[in-house]
């Protein structure tokens, strides 16, 4: 290396930058080559592309350490002085505005303010989230937007100052068909588990990978959030803003990642950015979504998580025996100990669970506040609005203010119950509603009936609620409504929920047993109504058959429903592997090297996708099978008659031999003479047996241990929590499922892909 020479640079602003600059001696031992470049150095300036057999130590167009802090090297970031139009064609007219969903340039992006420092670039990361964007391919959108956010949130990179400025001058059409290409409710391909409650239980069995976190929501959604955040906030501060749907889809977004602070500030930054006076009906109905969880995307397809516990909704104006009190404390206190992960907990309070957080009824926290709210607001109202108020006034169990606030003012209907029989409610009334009235019920009010009332344990006076506004508006009860009320009835006649409202006092008003299953499910099969069940609809009738030892008759239903549907998933999975096999065989032309979409090509992404959904919704089908014989086992060995009868000596060894593959490599039933144990080696083993330690999640004590204490009722008091424990256990740990195929070996020794591929087959 020789000595320092000077340097002198000029920035486009005319400002002059001098400096020294080492002078490198090289040699070339032969021609120059070209070497692979990675897409990730092609991102980071800081990790230069070599080219050649030697490089320079550094890179002459890396940016110098003294020059980032320079001001004069960048124009405001609202007034570019040049366009930047990373969707039009080199052929386009200049100027005109091109949509994302026309096709992506391909042409160098060009910066003259920043050419003598920083790397060639041939796409930007909004390039990338353009052309995903066209293919909508679901899984390259959310990756590039991602690396376009973690650009955009990198102050301290030398490209946050060009993709601030593209971010914020993208025309209005194009910035919101990319955030609809986002929005989890508008399309159901974002989650590969549409649909599908996971459970904790399930996560033992098995393997659900990254699809959710340590507090039970998806993963995907609670990425996404974080980085349309940072998104939002530099758009609202430039000069093309954020229109009204704009933030309705962030909304969306943050109901489905379970963040309902998120929701109030993304509702706040309207009125900070200006944008109050746009808010609509449609924009506030998003808000109280998002803020009380009354989607079932929202709360992960889990109706336990919503449903409202007996103790959540304990009263000092309704007091109870403290004997009563304390064993209802108990058994929450049991369900916390046997919790292994903070499922359906605040991420800023890990100790209080969502129910409770949303049981308030008074002040700014309960949904009456928000509801006079609205009336100031002066928005129209309609029935999305009413159907989501009535959910949002579940949520804290206010079923007087259902009553009288939605139903008699709005609909005419008196609900009255009998002074000496609480069960018994008379529905009558009902005003006439033309048929263009904003309000004139439709499906949408059944199905809001029966989650608010489903939800507060409260089937009876709900399923009078829907055939009464049925008739009395002709409004036809649709599947969807059915099979939602068949699953909240099986969920209130189930623990905890059925033995708290017991406790409770309220067991009248609330009784709900394995008897009103199988009255639900006769009055839904058969006329007028001759709805076709479905795969969960079975699976909540052959679960109350088996608690109610009606063992002929789950059998008759498995064999005749289940066991064909399992094969339509299981052949579906098979087809969908198979395609996945044969597209990655297909020879691909290289990917681009600084393209960060292009890290799954678009030919194997959609075929790995469907694949992967196959996987979790035939393993879905799977785990519930085999829970329902596990079920059954349980079942029999726990009465006397089926112990010393032929359900123990004929019937399950008989299960054994008809479905092998539905009982784990180990099971254990009691009989007449003791307890059988069988260990199956032949079984497919899809978890494993391990031994350790945890502590158990922390919790508060009930009010009751501190009512004397002065300064209970401050929000900054130190609420007292139960002591902790350290549990010696045995888990199951489910095996980890192939995740890319990747191309088939073409040698034939090579047998280990193959025996691989085979074991994902038998799973």
């Amino acid at each position: 290396m020789g000595l320092a020479a000077p340097l002198w640079l000029q920035t486009p602003d005319g400002f002059q930058i001098s400096g020294r600059c080492p002078i490198v001696k090289l040699k070339l031992a032969g021609p120059p080559s070209r070497v692979p470049e990675s897409p990730r150095h092609e991102r980071d300036p800081s990790c230069a592309s070599h080219r050649g057999t030697m490089a320079l130590r550094r890179q002459l167009w890396q940016k110098p350490p003294r020059l980032c802090t320079l001001s004069a090297l960048g124009a405001p970031r609202q007034d570019a002085p040049f366009r930047r139009n990373a969707v039009s064609s080199s052929s386009a007219t200049p100027g005109r505005r091109r949509l994302a969903s026309q096709a992506a340039s391909q042409a160098a992006v060009q910066h003259p303010q920043f050419a003598e420092f920083l790397p060639p670039r041939d796409r930007t990361e909004l390039d990338d989230v353009l052309s995903a964007v066209q293919t909508k391919d679901t899984s390259q959108i959310l990756e590039a937007f991602l690396a376009w956010a973690d650009v955009l949130a990198d102050t301290s990179s030398p490209l946050n100052d060009a993709a601030v400025r593209q971010a914020q001058d993208l025309p209005g059409p194009t910035f919101s068909e990319i955030l609809r290409s986002l929005d989890p409710v508008a399309s159901q391909a974002h989650d590969v588990a549409h649909g599908l409650n996971v459970t904790q239980g399930q996560t033992q069995f098995t393997d659900v990978g990254d699809l959710v976190d340590e507090f039970g929501v998806r993963t995907r959604h609670r990425r996404l959030l974080p980085a349309l955040q940072v998104l939002m906030a530099l758009r609202a501060a430039s000069r093309n803003g954020l229109t009204p749907s704009d933030y309705e889809v962030c909304l969306r977004c943050a109901g489905a990642a379970v963040d309902y602070q998120a929701a109030k500030a993304i509702w706040t930054s309207m009125a900070g950015h200006g944008a109050q006076e746009s808010r609509t009906s449609k924009t506030w109905n998003e808000f109280v979504k998002a803020r009380f969880i009354t989607e079932a995307l929202y709360y992960q397809f889990d109706r336990s998580r919503v449903a409202n516990l007996a103790r959540d909704m304990y009263s000092n104006r309704t007091p109870l025996p403290m004997a009563t009190l304390k064993r209802m404390d108990g058994m929450r206190l049991s369900i916390n100990a046997l919790k292994r992960e903070p499922w359906n907990r605040r991420p800023d309070e890990p100790d209080e669970d969502l129910r409770r957080l949303f049981r308030r009824r008074a002040d700014f926290r309960g949904y009456k506040g928000h509801w006079i709210r609205a009336l100031y607001y002066g928005h129209e109202m309609d029935e999305a609005l009413l159907c989501t108020s009535m959910i949002a006034f579940a949520r804290s169990s206010s079923l007087h203010s259902i009553k009288t606030m939605i139903f008699k003012n709005y609909y005419g209907i008196d609900i009255e119950e009998a002074a000496d029989q609480p069960a018994r409610v008379h529905v009558s009334g009902g005003v006439n509603l033309p048929p263009d009235s904003p309000i004139r019920p439709t499906a949408r009010l059944l199905d809001a009936i029966v989650e608010a009332f489903g939800s507060m344990s409260h089937i009876p006076l709900g399923m009078k609620l829907v055939d009464f506004v049925s008739r009395r508006y002709d409004v036809p009860i649709p599947a969807e409504t059915w099979s939602n009320i068949l699953s909240w009835t099986y969920l209130c006649a189930s623990k905890p929920f059925k033995p708290m409202r017991r406790l409770h006092g309220d067991w009248q008003a609330t009784a709900t047993t394995a008897a009103d299953v199988r009255q639900v499910w006769d009055v839904m099969t058969s006329e007028p109504y001759n709805v076709q069940p479905s795969f969960d609809d079975y699976d909540v009738y052959i679960k109350t058959l088996i608690t109610q030892r009606s063992f002929g008759r789950a059998l008759d239903i498995i064999r005749q429903q289940i066991q064909p549907y399992y094969n339509s998933l299981v052949e579906e999975y098979e087809k969908a592997l198979l395609d996945e096999i044969l597209q990655n065989d297909i020879p691909l032309p290289l990917p681009s090297s600084s393209s960060a979409s292009t890290s799954s090509s678009p030919l194997t992404s959609p075929a790995h996708r469907r694949r992967l959904q196959a996987q979790l919704r035939k393993d879905d089908a799977h785990h519930r099978i085999s829970t329902w014989f596990d079920r059954l086992l349980k079942t029999a060995s726990s009465n006397r008659g089926h112990r010393a009868g032929p359900v123990a000596r004929v019937l399950i060894p008989d299960l054994l031999a008809e479905f092998p593959d539905f009982f784990h490599h180990q099971l254990r039933y009691r009989t007449d003479q003791g307890l059988v144990q069988l260990a199956r080696p032949e079984a497919t083993r899809r978890f494993e047996w391990s031994r350790g330690w945890r502590t158990t999640l922390p919790q508060k004590r009930a009010g009751i241990h501190v009512r004397d204490v002065e300064g209970a009722d401050q929000p900054d008091f130190p609420w007292p929590q139960v002591p902790t424990m350290r549990v010696l256990e045995w888990r199951r740990r489910p095996k980890t499922r192939l995740g890319k195929l990747g191309r088939a070996p073409a040698d034939e020794d090579k047998r280990e892909w193959w025996d691989r591929l085979e074991e994902e087959l038998m799973r």
